[in-house]
């Protein structure tokens, strides 16, 4: 029998157990696996049922157990839909097409696949036309739940915010999952943390990797990582969005290659439950690439500790409309990288809140500014023996006006409050210029952590925007804190990083992904170094790592004893194997790695 082609689009997993999200025994992560694009009403060449059942069987068979059908699209006023919908049917503004739903329902749940209907070609960034109202989506999500979707998949949920909810919550009375399609660049928008958990699942683009790099169609990979987190928090299944055919930052001659290293990293570090992959169906292998996963998942270390990354910032119900959002949550989204992979190169956990979680250590990021007020929750964290990092979104409060809980804070960091600090503000503008215009009130690029040189302050390099600034902290406020990481002492003021008894005060408002180093470091006395470009986890028994660029990796492995025997794999960005061996290992482990090269390291039992 000649081999059938249909049509490549996306693939997505889905997972149901929303309140288990990072407890899920490694034994039992089995994400379930979904395509769309191999079923176009009126473009596919499917006509009749036993097309329609030849079809799923040939998905059902190469691993997927879901399918994502094509809902609607726009047409200048008009939109056009596909399935039974007995609320368009009366309105002037939508027109009936083929209702190819129907018998696309039937024959995926009899072989035992769920069905995604995707809206995305009607929401209200595209169709700048639309219709929709709070009152009239609801009809019709009555409509999808009666046609018998399992889930209904969208985007740009946060532009008419009120829609969206109206039928986030409609389709969930009807026991219909609700998936928005997210940017990572939503994380900098003040309405994320209060709009996102309306979702049934929290789901993240998987945009391009290159950290240094400007790619205008959207930011980094790297920065999901707070969204993961956050999801964790809410107890919410995620997905990965990432594609075959096009190019969102890595090039489709070795996008099939890269993309199951991505999807091993994701589940690591978050279990991910799903994954939305563009062009998937004859390029991607959900089962070997599971298998696979599986192999790692199970041997990675059960016991990592948890790092809580607890958010202070003034939440918003509003999207503010601009491409780089509020002016903190912007800065601590352009921290993620730094923050998230500090932690998980240290070999924790994360999970994004915004109160204080059991875990073993914290990083808080503050609003700043003279009148803010820490919950005690967080000032009692200060009293612990546990790592606690803080920055601000602004200034760190100082002098006589300072407020208890923040001169508490400050003084187990080894600073004394009362005395007035100065802040750098920066120009948040396109800079090209390496130091600061005024050495005497800002703070420069670049430092030094224990003499290895690291860039420290942020940019949002996807938008050429230069996010220096915080806090000069002056030399004589300093009483018994020691001072890891400051700029050159030729060049503006400092420190960036001053502590005292795991106890730390980070100055800057904004991170470069660089200061990961000072942060594992810190926590648990190993990570990768500033000038190793590479992005994963970390872990005494599992380290999977993807160079981004051509780069020499040297590594300190978390909880890894010297004279561990190992087992390293390297993959290049074509899917070969390039290389596996078993050695004893000795911090630091060195090795020279290639664009995309993918590394995974084992400890041996």
């Amino acid at each position: 029998m000649s081999k059938k082609i249909y049509l490549l689009g996306i693939v997505l997993l889905i997972s149901s157990n929303a309140s288990e999200i990072f407890a899920q025994d490694a034994k039992h992560y089995n994400p379930l696996y979904w395509v769309q694009g191999v079923y176009n009403p009126g473009r596919s060449g499917i006509r009749t049922d036993a097309d329609v059942a030849d079809l799923v069987d040939d998905i059902y068979a190469k691993g997927w157990r879901g399918v994502l059908y094509w809902g609607a699209s726009r047409a200048g006023s008009e939109m056009d839909y596909y399935y039974k919908s007995p609320f368009l049917e009366q309105q002037t503004w939508a027109v009936e097409k083929e209702d190819g739903l129907s018998s696309f329902v039937k024959a995926s749940h009899d072989k035992g696949l769920k069905v995604m209907v995707n809206m995305e070609g009607v929401n209200p960034w595209h169709w700048k036309q639309n219709q929709w109202t709070p009152e009239n989506i609801k009809y019709v999500a009555d409509d999808l739940a009666a046609a018998g979707a399992d889930a209904v998949f969208e985007e740009c949920f946060e532009v008419n915010s009120a829609v969206f909810v109206s039928f986030a919550r409609q389709l969930k009375s009807n026991g219909v999952d609700y998936i928005s399609g997210t940017d990572p660049m939503l994380l900098r928008e003040a309405n994320f943390s209060t709009l996102w958990p309306e979702t049934a699942v929290i789901n993240i683009y998987n945009y391009y990797l290159k950290r240094d790099k400007i790619f205008n169609i959207a930011t980094l990979a790297q920065h999901g990582s707070l969204g993961y987190g956050w999801a964790k928090y809410w107890g919410k299944p995620t997905s990965l969005i990432t594609p075959l055919g096009r190019n969102w930052g890595i090039a489709l001659d070795y996008s099939s290659a890269v993309l199951p290293y991505i999807c091993m990293i994701r589940a690591l570090q978050f279990r991910v439950d799903n994954y939305i992959v563009f062009g998937g169906m004859d390029k991607f292998d959900p089962i070997g690439t599971q298998a696979w996963i599986n192999e790692y998942v199970e041997k990675q270390e059960a016991d990592r500790p948890l790092m809580n990354i607890v958010v202070l910032l003034q939440k918003e119900t509003d999207y503010s409309g601009s491409e780089t959002g509020s002016d903190s949550w912007n800065r601590l989204f352009n921290s993620g990288d730094a923050i998230t992979s500090g932690a998980m190169n240290a070999g924790y956990n994360i999970m994004v809140s915004d109160k204080v979680m059991p875990a073993d250590a914290y990083w808080i990021y503050a609003a700043g500014g003279s009148n803010e007020i820490l919950p005690p929750e967080v000032v009692a964290l200060f009293n612990t023996d546990k790592p606690v990092f803080i920055q601000s979104g602004s200034s760190i409060p100082g002098g006589s006006q300072i407020s208890p809980g923040w001169k508490t804070a400050l003084e187990e960091c080894g600073i004394d409050g009362s005395q007035a600090f100065s802040y750098g503000r920066g120009s948040e503008s396109p800079s090209e210029v390496s130091l600061p215009q005024s050495q005497e009130q800002d703070l420069p690029y670049t430092g030094y952590y224990k003499e290895t040189y690291l860039r420290v302050t942020g940019s949002d390099v996807q938008r050429g925007m230069d996010l220096r600034s915080g806090t000069i902290i002056p030399k004589d406020a300093i009483t018994d804190g020691t001072v890891y990481c400051s700029p050159n002492k030729t060049y503006g003021k400092g420190p960036y990083i001053v502590g005292k008894n795991d106890k730390y005060l980070v100055t800057a408002t904004a991170l470069n992904w660089e200061v990961a180093y000072p942060i594992s470091h810190l926590l648990s006395d190993a990570g990768i170094l500033p000038s190793s470009n590479v992005w994963g986890i970390a872990g005494r028994k599992v380290t999977a790592l993807l160079a981004i660029e051509t780069t020499e990796l040297e590594i300190t492995i978390p909880g890894l004893d010297d004279g561990s025997m190992i087992r390293v794999v390297i993959w290049d960005k074509e899917g070969n194997k390039k290389s596996e061996e078993t050695l004893a290992y000795n911090a630091p482990y060195i090795n020279m790695l290639k664009e995309y090269d993918f590394i995974l390291i084992n400890a041996e039992e």
